[in-house]
C-alpha cells in the first residue's frame, strides 16, 4: 500500500515534467519553448489509495483493459492492471532535474495480484512467475519513456503493456492525427469489429477507440495551438487512440468545462493478440517518445 503521494518535478533549461511515485505515473511535461503543456491533466488530480490517476501517462500493465485470451475479455479488475495503482520504487541515486528511474517487482506485490502471471496449464504445485519492471523517463525538449520487463523466474509467463498518454490538444475538432493511414484497427465503440483507415488521417467527430495494427511514427497536428507533436516509438506493434467524444469518467470539470474536449490519447500499446511472451532470463521493452514542432 501507498506510504503517501511523492510528486517529482523534473526542472532542466530544455523542459519540465513532474512525476508521481504513484503509479510512476508521468503527470505533465512541457518543452521550455512551449507556452502550453504537452502531456496534458486535468484542472484536479486526485490522489488515493487504489484509484488510478486521471491524464498524464498511466501505465498499462500487466493487463489491455480486462485483460484478454484468444480475443476474448476476462474481466480482470483493476481495468488496465495494477501497475497504476501501485507505488514504484524511485532510483534516488540516478534521480536528476531531467531523468527519473522507477522499478516493480514481483516480490514487492500484494497476495493475489500474481495469479494472472500464470501459463494455462499451471497447477497449483507450479512455480510461480517472477517478473522486475524498470520504467525510465527522459524529460528535456523531448519526452523518452521506456518500459522494460524481465522474467525474473523459472517458468514463461506473457502481459499486455501499454503507455497511456494525454496529448494536451486545443480542442479535438481542431486537431489530426497523421500516420495510421491504411493500417487496419480493432473497433472498440462497436464490439472491436475489424476495420481500415481509408482516410489519411483521424480526426475526432465523436467517440474514438480503437487499437490499430500500427508501429509507425504519428503526427499530432493542432490547428489551435499551431504546433505538430511527434510520437515515435519501439517496442510496439500497436497503437491506441482514444478519445470519448462525451463528458466522461470524473474529470472535475468535465460535465461543466468539457475538459474531454481538451485531450486526445494516442498510446504505444503490445495488447490482445500481441500480448508479450517471455521465457525465463528474457526481456522486452516498450518505449514512447515526444517531440515538439
Amino acid at each position: 500500500m501507498s506510504s503517501g503521494f511523492a510528486l517529482r518535478n523534473l526542472n532542466n533549461s530544455r523542459g519540465s515534467a513532474a512525476v508521481s511515485d504513484y503509479g510512476a505515473h508521468v503527470l505533465r511535461w512541457r518543452p521550455a519553448d512551449q507556452n502550453e503543456d504537452v502531456v496534458w491533466s486535468p484542472s484536479s488530480v486526485i490522489l488515493a489509495d487504489n484509484k488510478a490517476i486521471v491524464g498524464g501517462v498511466p501505465i498499462v500493465f500487466p493487463w489491455f483493459g480486462p485483460g484478454f485470451a484468444d480475443g476474448h475479455g476476462l474481466g480482470k479488475k483493476p481495468n488496465h492492471g495494477f501497475g497504476r495503482i501501485r507505488t514504484w520504487q524511485l532510483d534516488a541515486e540516478s534521480f536528476s532535474h531531467e531523468y527519473a528511474h522507477y522499478t516493480l517487482d514481483s516480490a514487492d506485490l500484494e497476495p493475489g495480484d500474481v495469479p494472472w502471471l500464470e501459463p494455462a496449464e499451471a497447477n497449483e504445485s507450479a512455480p510461480t512467475p517472477q517478473f522486475h519492471a524498470d520504467f525510465e523517463v527522459h524529460a528535456t525538449d523531448t519526452l523518452t519513456m521506456t518500459l522494460t520487463v524481465a522474467n525474473t523466474g523459472t517458468v514463461p509467463f506473457s502481459y499486455e503493456a501499454a503507455l497511456h498518454t494525454y496529448f494536451h490538444v486545443s480542442d479535438v475538432s481542431n486537431v489530426r492525427l497523421a500516420g495510421l493511414g491504411g493500417a487496419h484497427y480493432a473497433d472498440a465503440t462497436d464490439g472491436f469489429k475489424p476495420c481500415v483507415q481509408s482516410d489519411p488521417e483521424v480526426t475526432f467527430n465523436g467517440t474514438v477507440d480503437r487499437v490499430y495494427e500500427s508501429d509507425s511514427t504519428l503526427e499530432l497536428h493542432d490547428a489551435g495551438l499551431q504546433r505538430t507533436i511527434r510520437i515515435a516509438k519501439s517496442g510496439s506493434p500497436q497503437t491506441v487512440v482514444w478519445n470519448p467524444g462525451k463528458p466522461y469518467g470524473t474529470f472535475v470539470n468535465d460535465e461543466t468545462a468539457g475538459e474531454w474536449r481538451g485531450f486526445i490519447c494516442a498510446e504505444a500499446a503490445s495488447c490482445r493478440e500481441h500480448a508479450v511472451a517471455l521465457a525465463p532470463g528474457e526481456s522486452h521493452a516498450l518505449s514512447q517518445s515526444l517531440s515538439v514542432a
